[in-house]
């Protein structure tokens, strides 16, 4: 009986898998990308859903690819008709809007070759700028006749750029050893940097999933844009933050790095009005060091018990949560003239946000803004009795609109003759998103 001979070792090297850059993490190859989008687009533009919401419905497999092209191709419509060398008539797209847009099929097929372009090249994604046919025509004169031709073109360009994720660092934690945490982890693909904006600001210049990370569960951190964190710094601090906002919409400045904030009292009391799910609140609360009161608002249940589980995350016991019915305020009587601050991050046009929501201005109609304007007022009338004699009122939106900033400070100080003007301004857009915030502080009593 033969000996069976033992095989020869392989001379051939194991293969080993090409590692991609960090800036061109994997994304899988979605097998019928077209149809993703056209259902996609469909959804985006026949219900109330926005961008989040629509892409949140979309299988994992598919997401990556339809999140970027999605999102640039709602940014910079013309743009990428002329880069992919379609043909467009002069009023497209915006002719379709606000009813039509979902007929729009020749967004599918740009989308479609797109992503044929963007799996050779995925960089192709961070190329070129806005243009000012990018977006709708009295959009554009809006902005030219609020600011001028220059802020106009400021913000054609940084309106259309990707926006930067940023987070708030709590500061019981500490930012540089919440920084040095995440990126010594190495459990995220890209690697986040130090925000010189804001004291307890870093970002990643594209998405990260860190919401997954075990600091995040730990409350070392909140996703929070730069502009909501100067908000919160604003309605805590007026008269110290007043030096960053502006005058027009524009580029960020820096708060200084030495900036001394006097700390507040334990019986401080906030009432944060339209509190969503509570990002002001929270960082408000951190910044009290969970001292004081804040009482948060909202007419969403589901939002508040959002606030909530943050709330425990981050072992705060200082927010209390109430549902406010829009139709029957009287539960607000109680707390009439109690409130050392009341902070009116009121609903808005969102025209600050659209990097990050750009379906925002497919969908915006004069009509439904002229509505947001006079809700608003609403909101003002409703709260401003809650601030007590020599408290705070502060006013914020993420839009730049002058009829939802300028003009509506000016109709509270026509309209409420006890509220002086503190000061506010414009913040960003760039990085941050588009704000505007104003604080006034209410005659004490003789």
């Amino acid at each position: 009986m033969k000996k069976r001979s033992k095989p020869r070792p392989s001379t051939k090297k194991p293969f080993k898998k090409k590692k991609r850059p960090s800036s061109t993490p994997y994304r899988p190859k979605p097998s019928n990308f077209r149809s993703s989008f056209e259902t996609a687009w469909n959804a985006l533009f026949t219900s109330p859903a926005h961008l989040d919401s629509t892409l949140s419905k979309a299988p994992p497999s598919i997401k990556p690819a339809l999140a970027d092209i999605l999102s640039l191709l709602l940014r910079r419509p013309r743009s990428i008709a002329k880069f992919l060398d379609f043909t467009l008539t002069d009023d497209e797209p915006w002719k379709y809007i606000p009813n039509e847009v979902h007929e729009w099929r020749t967004a599918i097929a740009m989308a479609d070759r797109l992503y044929t372009t963007w799996k050779r090249e995925p960089e192709i994604l961070q190329e070129g700028f806005g243009h000012p046919t990018d977006y709708p025509p009295w959009i554009l004169e809006e902005w030219k006749k609020d600011f001028g031709e220059n802020v106009k073109r400021e913000l054609v360009t940084a309106l259309a750029e990707p926006a930067p994720l940023f987070l708030r660092a709590n500061p019981k934690k500490g930012r540089n050893t919440v920084l040095s945490a995440l990126n010594d982890s190495n459990l995220l693909p890209v690697r986040a940097k130090l925000s010189t904006h804001s004291p307890h600001a870093f970002y990643f210049e594209e998405y990260a999933a860190c919401l997954s990370h075990p600091l995040f569960q730990e409350g070392a951190y909140e996703i929070q844009d730069l502009g909501s964190q100067m908000m919160a710094l604003f309605a805590l601090w007026p008269k110290e933050i007043l030096p960053v906002l502006r005058k027009v919409p524009g580029e960020c400045r820096s708060l200084p790095a030495n900036l001394a904030l006097p700390k507040k009292t334990s019986k401080f009391t906030v009432i944060d009005t339209c509190a969503g799910a509570g990002g002001k609140s929270l960082a408000i609360a951190e910044l009290l060091d969970g001292k004081g009161s804040i009482f948060a608002y909202d007419t969403s249940k589901g939002k508040l018990e959002a606030l909530r589980k943050r709330a425990k995350r981050h072992n705060l016991h200082n927010i209390k949560t109430m549902v406010i019915d829009p139709q029957n305020t009287s539960s607000l009587n109680d707390f009439s003239e109690t409130a050392d601050l009341v902070l009116i991050d009121s609903p808005c046009s969102g025209i600050g946000v659209l990097r990050r929501n750009p379906d925002i201005k497919w969908r915006a109609t004069k009509k439904e803004w002229k509505h947001i304007e006079n809700l608003q007022k609403d909101l003002i009338r409703t709260y401003y009795p809650l601030v007590k004699p020599g408290g705070i009122l502060v006013f914020g939106v993420c839009t730049i609109r002058k009829a939802e900033t300028i003009q509506q400070v000016e109709w509270i100080e026509k309209t409420f003759k006890d509220l002086k003007s503190v000061g506010g301004g414009f913040y960003g857009p760039g990085p941050s998103d588009g704000f505007f915030m104003h604080a006034f502080m209410k005659a004490s009593e003789s």
